[in-house]
């Protein structure tokens, strides 16, 4: 880790899937279909097998935040769901930086699943004096997380409700010509991007308890 605070944060959150294990690791890699539940990140390029780049756009009070950071996966067991990454960040006008080790572990719990996070976060710049309020960190984190978790639970259950794929004997309606594009190419890539996104969770919960600790 980097020199920043001097003491990383220690942060622990955990959030629910409701499917099985194998499910649940299938849905988590498939960045499409999990991006949207995280508003305010951004995955913007893949830059080889296991590392990636992307934006998070905060916002602490009146000041708007853009963070560009690059994430790489330094471990990954597709037979335990385990997964751990090294990312970084800076702030786009200088205000500051963080860097963080995450694990992820996937569970069984009860039928559903647990994910279980585990990061090490160190803030540097201006945004240093955030790492004082570990507690409070922690906590807006979690609260973010579980956003995450409650988006994903209703796009789960959404696309459960949504009618069969038709045969290709059937014919299908096509969309109306004003229709949303397709996602970007780039956004087709493996599980960090949930790892990353919860980096940015983790930033954006230290701003966001600076900001109500005011």
């Amino acid at each position: 880790m980097g020199s920043g605070t001097g003491i990383p944060m220690q942060l622990e959150n955990s959030f629910t899937v409701p499917a099985p294990p194998d499910v649940a690791w299938e849905i988590l890699l498939d960045v499409p279909r999990i991006a949207p539940c995280m508003p305010g990140a951004e995955l913007t390029e893949v830059v080889g097998e296991r590392t990636y780049r992307g934006n998070a756009k905060l916002r602490v009070g009146p000041v708007s935040l853009t963070f560009s950071g690059e994430a790489e996966i330094v471990a990954l067991d597709e037979a335990a769901r385990t997964a751990t990454v090294q990312a970084k960040g800076n702030d786009t006008k200088g205000r500051g930086a963080a860097e963080a080790s995450v694990h992820f572990a996937l569970v069984e719990d009860g039928g559903q699943s647990r994910v279980d996070i585990t990061s090490e976060v160190d803030l540097s710049g201006s945004i240093a004096q955030y790492g004082r309020a570990t507690g409070l960190i922690d906590a807006i984190a979690g609260q973010i997380i579980g956003d995450f978790a409650k988006n994903l639970e209703a796009e789960i259950g959404s696309a459960a409700d949504a009618p069969a794929e038709v045969s290709e004997d059937t014919p299908a309606s096509q969309p109306p010509s004003d229709a949303p594009a397709p996602a970007a190419a780039d956004n087709s890539i493996s599980g960090i991007s949930l790892v990353f996104r919860a980096l940015w969770s983790v930033i954006r919960g230290a701003l966001g308890g600076k900001a109500e600790g005011k």
